[in-house]
């Protein structure tokens, strides 16, 4: 008889069995080859058979788990860990299919496919020339079969929430540039006939301006409902975050942190008051001392043509502190790109970072930062940039760089086990973050020289996003778990996380849309502060920082649980890294 863990690992290929059958532009993403000219099937027999497939790995997922659960030892309970993952992922895809269908209700859906499919084989230059023009050619195939993949969402699409269809409709005119000039570009820059690429982008612009229509016509309708609601957003939080927290332990932390973190800022900006406001009297109330703060480190922000420039600077500070603080094992800062967000990914996220493919580990990361579009005005533009300040980019590039994101997801990588580099959770992925930000602002990240920047410029910036983290998971609850108002949520973002009003909106459309994601920064932090609590708990005075960081990078991207229980039973580090310091 099959043992189970044996039958785990079977049920991992299985599920990338499913994926090859029904989700090849997923298929591309993770590495799997053979189907890159592919896109989905949208016919309703052919999501009938998703949804069964999908329904009869979950049963046996289950059943395996069960199985499982009675065996004592590191492999049985590794394996108990791939299948957690795993059911939590087949949970989620079921959701989305079946319980809020997001081909029915949302148009992103199918344009964060069209994106996906196209994007997923022209974002990575490497490899041969060989290996370039095939991506291009597969990429040209998807593109002629754009007009049919539009043409079966359309028959789908039973409403549109006003967030999503504004969204979908900023989106569009980057999708129909990624089509119609990328394309073409791409087959120039390798030389070869452009003929193809051309028609077929042109193929895919006519598909995407008959859906511009149909979506034209749904704006005219009642708008679907964006709300969750609270059973809803709880499986959003379980099973597709990866969180044990239910929106009330949420709001109340987050409230409780509000507090601490407001009142570290007024003590961070007073002790600088006299070094920023030379010859003027320290501001007594609060709220004026920080916004005035804040306000003077927004005057730092560099021109609009520098930004990446200075983005790259603040990559480069931020993966030298790491490397001297000993915080982490740093990899090579060669597997890092660093890229402008192309227009047809742009509407909600200003900088994030892309894993490696988790069947091709050896591509590394891509750190992706929105620049300031062209055709905005020079005050729109100016605004965006005092967002996004040197210290910002400082915050910015720890958080998704060094010793964050891409620390974070290049150690998964190369995990050993399928799974974990396969399934992966964003409150651990945001929790690391957070967590590891807080460790380098407590190194003194920005003091002895490490920075262009400020340390105090920083540590304001780094106190005004815990603010902002925190305030978000309350709006994400308020808004999909309550009955949270647009103004009321726009108003608690700019009076307690210093958001000015059209940021405030931009993080508002942001968690209509992206249910539940805002929650994972702050939720995430808190199960990492409670994980170290823990362990130095137990640990005591052999509690060491550095081993703790080596030993939670050993096991993927799994929920925060999954790693307590593996460092309770002093699970190994994992250190593909170790030489490279």
């Amino acid at each position: 008889m099959e043992q189970p863990e044996h039958r785990a690992e079977r049920l991992v290929l299985r599920y990338l069995d499913v994926v090859a059958r029904h989700e090849p532009v997923e298929a591309t993403r993770i590495g799997l080859e053979g189907l890159d000219g592919e896109l989905p099937d949208l016919d309703p027999v052919a999501l009938a058979a998703r949804s069964r497939d999908l329904a009869v790995l979950a049963a046996e997922v289950a059943s395996t788990r069960a199985a499982l659960a009675a065996l004592p030892g590191r492999a049985a309970r590794e394996a108990t860990g791939d299948l957690e993952l795993l059911g939590a992922e087949l949970e989620f895809r079921r959701y989305q299919l079946d319980v809020r269908p997001r081909l029915l209700l949302d148009p992103l859906a199918v344009l964060d496919t069209v994106a996906a499919a196209i994007h997923e084989l022209l974002a990575w230059d490497d490899g041969s020339p060989a290996d370039r023009c095939r991506r291009l050619e597969a990429a040209s195939q998807r593109a002629r079969r754009v007009p049919v993949l539009l043409e079966q969402a359309s028959g789908l699409l039973a409403t549109a929430p006003a967030p999503h269809l504004e969204v979908a409709l900023q989106r569009l005119p980057g999708l129909l540039t990624l089509v119609r000039d990328v394309l073409p570009e791409r087959a120039e820059l390798l030389g070869v006939d452009v003929s193809p690429a051309r028609d077929a982008g042109e193929v895919a612009a006519e598909g995407l301006e008959a859906f511009a229509a149909l979506l034209d016509e749904l704006g005219d309708d009642q708008p679907g409902e964006w709300r969750l609601g609270p059973e809803q957003h709880a499986t959003v939080l379980r099973s597709a975050l990866g969180t044990v927290m239910d929106p009330s332990q949420i709001e109340d932390r987050a409230r409780t942190w509000i507090a601490r973190m407001r009142e570290r800022l007024a003590e961070e900006t007073g002790e600088a008051w006299a070094w920023r406001f030379p010859g003027e009297a320290l501001e007594r109330d609060v709220d004026r001392r920080i916004r005035r703060s804040l306000a003077m480190i927004a005057d730092t922000a560099v021109q609009r043509g520098a930004l990446l420039d200075e983005a790259c600077r603040a990559i480069a500070e931020a993966r030298a502190f790491a490397t001297a603080a000993g915080l982490v094992d740093v990899p090579p800062a060669e597997r890092l790109r660093v890229r402008e967000v192309p227009p047809y990914l742009r509407g909600l996220a200003v900088a994030f970072v892309t894993q490696p493919p988790p069947l091709r580990p050896e591509t590394g990361c891509t750190y992706y930062l929105s620049p300031v579009p062209a055709e905005w005005s020079q005050q729109q533009a100016r605004a965006f940039l005092r967002a996004f300040s040197p210290a910002a980019l400082r915050s910015l590039a720890i958080h998704e760089g060094y010793p964050g994101h891409v620390v974070q997801l290049e150690h998964a990588a190369l995990h050993p086990r399928l799974a974990r580099r396969l399934l992966s959770r964003p409150v651990f992925a945001e929790g690391w973050a957070v967590y590891i930000e807080r460790e380098v602002a407590e190194a003194g990240f920005g003091t002895d020289g490490s920075s262009a920047v400020s340390a105090a410029d920083y540590r304001a910036i780094h106190l005004r996003n815990e603010l902002r983290i925190a305030t978000a998971a309350l709006v994400d609850v308020g808004l999909h778990a309550g009955e949270l108002a647009d103004d009321d949520a726009v108003q608690l973002l700019v009076s307690a996380a210093y958001q000015e009003p059209a940021e405030a909106r931009a993080t508002v459309l942001r968690s209509q849309v992206t249910s539940g994601q805002l929650s994972s920064y702050f939720v995430g932090g808190e199960e990492f502060t409670d994980l170290r609590s823990e362990v130095e708990r137990r640990e005591g005075v052999a509690f060491d920082l550095e081993r703790f960081h080596q030993r939670v990078l050993s096991h993927g991207t799994p929920t925060v649980p999954l790693v307590a229980a593996a460092l309770a039973t002093d699970a190994p580090a994992r250190r593909p890294f170790a030489t490279r310091r």
